[in-house]
C-alpha cells in the first residue's frame, strides 16, 4: 500500500490522529519584541468519566492505566487521569482506638493524658485537649507519620511530640480534622461494634475511583455519557477478546415497574414541531425534596458536578450516565396544568436559574405554561418554575430538540450548559423514553412519592426506525486505512459497533448506521470506525517508503512578500499574526474612516461576541497588540503583519490582503552614547518608501485629513490607484485604549501593489563617470507649504539634468517670521555624457528659483 502516494498520505494522516498523538490542538504563535505569547485554541470538549461508573455499566477487568490506553486507542483520548477519594486522603493511617486510661495533665488545665489501645498489643500515650474525651471510648486515632486533611485548613502531618513535658504518640481526631464533617465540638466517639485497630476507611466506606478527563471531539456526540463510552469500550474489548462476545451493557428500562395512571387535566402542546422533534414527560406526586444520599453525591462530585438536591441530582445523574438531558418542573408553578412549547413574543424578558434577566429572541424555543415562559428549551431552566425545598409535585421532562436551534439560542445568550452542549451535537433519539424511566425509578427510590400520570409523548418525527444508511466499498476502506483485512473482519468490527450491512455487489455494502452515530455518513467515516477498533498501533509501518518529491518554485506573490518581510525583519521589525475575527464594537466610533457595522462580514454562528465578524482593517488588531506589550513592560515596538481584510459593500463581499507596519516608543534602547530618540512619522515614511523602491514602484503622495483613525498623514497613489496610507494614529483612539506614547502606522494594500510589481522590469543604469554639481537655495515660505509642494513646482522646469532635491535645514522664528518657515534646499545636477559648466547650472537654477517662488509665494533669504 505504501507504493501509492495518495494512500501513503492518507495513512500518515491517520497515524497523526492516532493514539500516539496525545495533543490534537491548534497553536497560534504571536511574536513581540523579546516576547512570545502562545494562544492555544482547542477544538475538544474535556469530559470527566468515572472508571467505577463505567464498570457498573460494563463488567470488565482492566486497570486504570490499561483502560486509559484503550480509550485513547479508540479515539477517546485521555488527557489526564486522577484519583478521586470521597474523603481526601482516604483516611489512610487512621485507626479505631479504645481509651483504656484517661487522667488530667499535671501541667495544663485543659489537657488530658490518655492511654489508647490501637490494636497492636500495647497502649499508646496521646495528649488530648477535647472536652468530651473519657475512658472506655472508641475513637479515631491518627498515627505518627499520617497526613490528615482538615476542613478549610492545610494538610497536617502527625508527628511524635512532647506537650508540656509528656510524650504524645498520635492524635485523637474530631470529624472536621480528618475531613468527614464540619463539627469541632469534640472528638468523634464511635459505636462499640468497632474493634481497636480497625481501619477508619472501613468504618466510613471510603470510595476510591479513577477519573479520566477525555478530550472529546465535537463529532463524537455518542460518547458524551458513561453509557456511550462503555458502549465503545465494549466493542474494542470484544474485538480483542478481553470479554465474552455475548456480554452486554447494563440493560435500560423498557417498562416502568409501577402502576401507570391517567391524568386528564394535564396537557402538553407542541406549537413548534420543527424545533421540538419529540417531547415526553411524566407527573410524580408527593416527592420529598432533600439532600441526596451519599452514594449519589459521591457519583456527581467525582466528575465535578455540584450536588443541589435529590431531584436535580437525579436528572444530572441520568444526563451523565445516558447522555439525555432532563428537566424537572414544580408542578404547582405550571399555570392551568398546561405545558406549551413555543417561541416568545418580541421584547420578552426571562429570569433564569442563575438570577440573570435575559431578553428573549423570537427564534428562541421556550417551555411555557398558559401565562409565562418557564425554561429556555434545552439550554437553561427558569428561576420560578424550578424545583425548590417547598416542591411537592413535579413534572419531569425528557425531550428531543432541533440541534441547530439549540446551538443558536445558546450562543445568542452566551450560555454553555451540559444540556445545551449535548443537544447542539445531537442526542440519541432512542434514549428519550429510557432516560425518563431511569430518572423516575431513581427519584422514587431517593425521594419517595408516586407516579401521577402515564407518560405524555408528543412525537413529531415521522421516522419509526432510528438509523440512516451509507454505502461503502471495503476495497476502498482497505486502501484508505492501509491495512490487510478481510470483508468478514470488517463486518465483525461494524457489528460490534451496532452497524449492520447488506451486500450490494463484489465488495460493496449498504450499511445501516444507528442515529446516535451522527458523524458516520460517508465511506471515509466508516473507514475511521474500522481503523480505530482494529487499532491505529496495529497498522504496520514498512521499513522503507518510496517517494518522488517535486520541487516547485515559490509563486511570485510569495517570493515578493518574502522579500518585503526580510527587509523589515533586517531592520528590527517583528512579524505577528492576529485572528481575522473581531468584535463590532471596535468600529462604533470610526464611521468617518469607512468602517461601520453595515460593512462587516458577520458570522452566522459566532463563538463569542469578541469573534462575531471579520475585520475591516488591521489597525485595530495592531493597537491591541501594542497595548498588550505596553501592559507587559514593552513600550518600544516595531511590528508588521500580513493579513486580510473583509467588507460587505452593496451586497457583495470584498477580500483584500494588506500589510501593516507600526512604530511606537524609542527607535532603539536607551544608551549612554545615543541617548533617547523617539520614533517619528518620517522614520515610518522612510521605511514605506524604501519598500516601494525595493519593489521598483514610483508612487505619488497626497496629504489626507484627520479622521477618527489617523491624525492626518500621507496617501500613496500609483496610476490613480491608492496603494497605502501612512500616518499618526489619532490620539482620541489611543487615549481610549490607554496607549501612552504616539503610534505611527502604515497600511499598504498588497493586492494593488503586487499588480504594479508584475509590470515593472529591471532597469540597468551604468555608473556615471562625471562629477555632480550642487546648488543651495534658502527660501522663506508659509508654514502650510510642504516639501512635496516645492518638488512639484520644480516639475515645471524642463530639464533632465536635475537629479535630486534634498532638505538640509528648517529654520523657524516666531518673533521674526509669523506663520513662516525657512527651508534650506540642496539641488543635484548631473550630465550623463560630459561635465557641466557653471553657466548651464546657473541658468537652470534661475528657472527653478522662479517656479518655486511663483508656486509657493515664497521669498529668497
Amino acid at each position: 500500500w505504501a507504493k501509492n502516494k495518495k494512500i501513503l498520505i492518507v495513512s500518515i494522516f491517520f497515524m497523526l490522529i492516532s493514539a500516539r498523538t496525545r495533543k490534537r490542538k491548534f497553536q497560534l504563535h504571536v511574536c513581540y519584541p523579546r516576547k512570545a505569547i502562545i494562544f492555544t485554541l482547542s477544538k475538544r470538549f474535556l469530559m470527566k468519566i468515572s472508571l467505577n461508573w463505567i464498570k457498573e455499566i460494563l463488567d470488565f477487568d482492566l486497570t486504570a492505566e490499561e483502560t486509559s490506553e484503550m480509550l485513547t486507542d479508540i479515539g477517546l483520548e485521555v488527557e489526564k487521569s486522577e484519583q478521586y477519594e470521597n474523603i481526601k486522603g482516604g483516611l489512610n493511617g487512621i485507626v479505631v482506638g479504645e481509651i483504656k486510661k484517661c487522667e488530667k495533665h499535671p501541667n495544663a488545665d485543659k489537657l488530658k493524658i490518655t492511654h489508647v489501645d490501637i490494636g497492636d498489643g500495647e497502649l499508646s500515650q496521646i495528649i488530648c485537649g477535647a472536652p468530651n474525651v473519657g475512658i472506655n471510648q472508641k475513637v479515631l486515632v491518627a498515627l505518627p507519620g499520617t497526613t490528615i486533611f482538615p476542613i478549610n485548613h492545610d494538610p497536617l502531618k502527625i508527628k511524635k511530640a512532647k506537650i508540656r513535658g509528656f510524650e504524645s504518640n498520635g492524635m485523637i481526631c474530631a470529624e472536621d480534622e480528618i475531613g468527614i464533617g464540619e463539627s469541632h465540638d469534640g472528638i468523634m466517639i464511635l459505636s462499640d461494634k468497632y474493634k481497636a485497630g480497625d481501619q477508619a476507611s472501613s468504618v466510613f466506606d471510603v470510595e476510591v475511583d479513577t477519573i479520566f478527563e477525555i478530550g472529546l471531539t465535537p463529532n463524537r456526540a455518542d460518547a458524551m455519557s458513561h453509557y456511550g463510552v462503555a458502549r465503545d469500550l465494549m466493542a474494542v474489548l470484544k474485538y480483542n477478546s478481553k470479554i465474552e462476545i455475548d456480554q452486554k451493557l447494563k440493560p435500560l428500562l423498557d417498562t416502568i415497574n409501577f402502576d401507570q395512571k391517567k391524568n386528564n387535566t394535564f396537557k402538553v402542546s407542541v406549537l413548534e414541531p420543527k424545533k421540538c422533534i419529540r417531547y415526553t414527560g411524566i407527573i410524580l406526586n408527593d416527592v420529598q425534596v432533600k439532600s441526596s444520599p451519599n452514594w449519589l453525591k459521591n457519583k456527581l462530585t467525582s466528575i465535578g458536578v455540584k450536588s443541589i438536591n435529590n431531584i436535580v441530582d437525579a436528572t444530572n445523574y441520568v444526563l451523565h450516565e445516558l447522555g439525555q438531558p432532563l428537566h424537572a418542573f414544580d408542578l404547582d408553578e405550571i399555570s392551568n396544568q398546561h405545558i406549551k412549547i413555543r417561541c416568545p413574543k418580541g421584547d420578552t424578558s426571562f429570569t433564569a436559574l442563575d438570577g440573570t434577566e435575559r431578553k428573549l429572541n423570537e427564534e428562541d424555543l421556550m417551555i411555557c405554561d398558559d401565562e409565562k415562559e418557564m425554561c429556555i428549551a434545552g439550554v437553561f431552566g427558569g428561576l420560578k418554575s424550578g424545583v425548590s425545598s417547598k416542591t411537592k409535585h413535579i413534572f419531569l421532562e425528557s425531550a428531543l430538540f432541533d440541534p441547530v436551534n439549540i446551538r443558536k439560542t445558546a450562543k445568542r445568550h452566551g450560555l454553555n450548559t451540559d444540556a445545551s452542549f449535548r443537544y447542539e451535537r445531537g442526542v440519541d433519539p432512542k434514549m428519550v423514553i429510557p432516560a425518563l424511566k431511569k430518572a423516575v425509578e431513581l427519584i422514587l427510590e431517593i425521594a419517595g412519592g408516586n407516579v401521577g400520570s402515564s407518560i405524555f409523548d408528543v412525537n413529531n418525527s415521522p421516522k419509526t426506525q432510528h438509523f440512516h444508511h451509507c454505502e461503502a466499498d471495503y476495497n476502498s476502506i482497505r486502501k484508505l486505512c492501509g491495512i490487510s483485512i478481510t470483508d468478514g473482519e470488517i463486518n465483525s468490527i461494524l457489528t460490534l459497533l451496532e452497524i449492520s450491512n447488506t451486500p450490494i455487489k463484489n465488495s460493496s455494502y449498504r450499511l445501516k448506521i444507528p442515529d446516535y452515530r451522527v458523524d458516520v455518513n460517508r465511506e471515509a467515516d466508516v473507514a475511521e470506525e474500522v481503523l480505530r477498533i482494529y487499532g491505529y498501533n496495529n497498522v504496520i509501518i514498512p521499513p522503507k517508503i518510496n517517494s518522488s518529491p517535486s520541487f516547485t518554485p515559490m509563486r511570485n506573490s510569495v517570493s515578493t512578500q518574502k522579500k518585503v518581510s526580510d527587509y523589515l525583519s533586517a531592520r528590527g521589525f517583528n512579524e505577528l499574526l492576529n485572528n481575522s475575527l473581531t468584535a463590532t464594537h471596535q468600529s462604533k466610533n470610526l464611521t468617518h474612516t469607512g468602517l461601520n457595522e453595515e460593512a462587516y462580514v458577520k458570522l452566522l454562528n459566532p463563538l463569542s461576541s469578541d469573534t462575531e465578524v471579520l475585520r475591516q482593517t488591521l489597525v485595530l488588531n495592531m493597537l491591541d497588540v501594542i497595548k498588550y506589550n505596553q501592559d507587559h513592560g514593552e513600550a518600544n515596538v516595531q511590528l508588521f503583519e500580513w493579513g486580510k481584510t473583509y467588507q460587505l459593500n452593496q451586497h457583495k463581499f470584498h477580500e483584500e490582503k494588506h500589510l501593516i507596519i507600526a512604530l511606537k516608543g524609542l527607535q532603539h534602547e536607551e544608551h549612554w552614547y545615543g541617548g533617547k530618540k523617539e520614533t517619528s512619522f518620517y522614520q515610518l515614511k522612510g521605511y514605506v518608501e524604501s519598500i516601494f523602491s525595493l519593489l521598483g514602484i514610483t508612487q505619488e503622495e497626497t496629504i489626507f485629513e484627520s479622521n477618527e483613525l489617523f491624525s492626518g498623514g500621507i496617501s500613496y497613489q500609483v496610476e490613480n490607484k491608492i496603494v497605502g496610507k501612512c500616518g499618526l494614529i489619532n490620539s482620541h483612539l489611543t487615549d481610549q485604549i490607554e496607549i501612552k506614547e504616539p503610534c505611527y502606522m502604515a497600511e499598504l494594500y498588497w493586492d494593488n501593489i503586487y499588480q504594479l510589481c508584475q509590470k515593472n522590469l529591471i532597469k540597468y543604469t551604468p555608473i556615471n563617470k562625471f562629477q555632480k554639481v550642487y546648488r543651495d537655495l534658502s527660501i522663506l515660505i508659509d508654514e502650510q507649504v510642504t516639501l512635496a509642494d516645492i518638488i512639484n513646482a520644480t516639475k515645471n522646469v524642463k530639464t533632465n539634468l536635475l537629479q535630486g532635491i534634498s532638505l538640509f535645514d528648517i529654520y523657524r522664528n516666531k518673533k521674526q517670521f509669523v506663520e513662516k518657515k525657512a527651508y534650506g534646499l540642496r539641488f543635484q545636477f548631473l550630465h550623463p555624457k560630459r561635465t557641466l559648466t557653471d553657466k548651464e547650472v546657473d541658468k537652470i537654477m534661475h528657472q527653478i528659483q522662479h517656479c518655486i517662488l511663483k508656486e509657493t509665494n515664497g521669498q529668497l533669504r
